[in-house]
């Protein structure tokens, strides 16, 4: 199943894999590094981070890439980009590297999210292909 899955993952476009893990993941795990710093890190730990962990079951039913994985991007990612852009209470005092780090988030998940709404849109319409 492993070897499946990676050979899925190789067969992607280099630049979708090169996105994947050396912006989209790093970028989304690195809330965990800031829990404990400010009050909203739980929240934005917890959103990023099941963007991700919700698409392994996707992976591992399937073994391999799929469009379905769009969704849970769009389930978690999307209400954590609302929430960044509105800036409700919770992240007042908010400054130095979380910061630095919410603006990053912020622009990566948009872009993801792009990415995620054609994908999303090509699963609906019946392109259950698997890379």
């Amino acid at each position: 199943m492993v070897g499946e899955i990676w050979a899925s993952f190789q067969r992607l476009p280099l630049w979708v894999r090169i996105w994947m893990v050396v912006i989209l993941a790093p970028v989304n795990f690195a809330p965990l590094f800031f829990l404990g710093t400010h009050p909203s890190a739980i929240w934005v730990a917890a959103l990023s981070v099941a963007g991700m962990v919700f698409n392994m079951p996707i992976l591992l039913r399937q073994r391999g890439f799929s469009a379905a994985l769009a969704f849970p991007h769009l389930v978690f990612w999307a209400p954590l980009v609302v929430m960044l852009l509105l800036r409700p209470a919770p992240f007042d005092g908010v400054n130095g590297g979380y910061a630095t780090l919410l603006i990053v988030i912020l622009v990566v998940d948009v872009i993801s999210l792009a990415f995620d709404s054609v994908e999303a849109v090509k699963w609906v319409k019946g392109d259950r292909t698997i890379a």
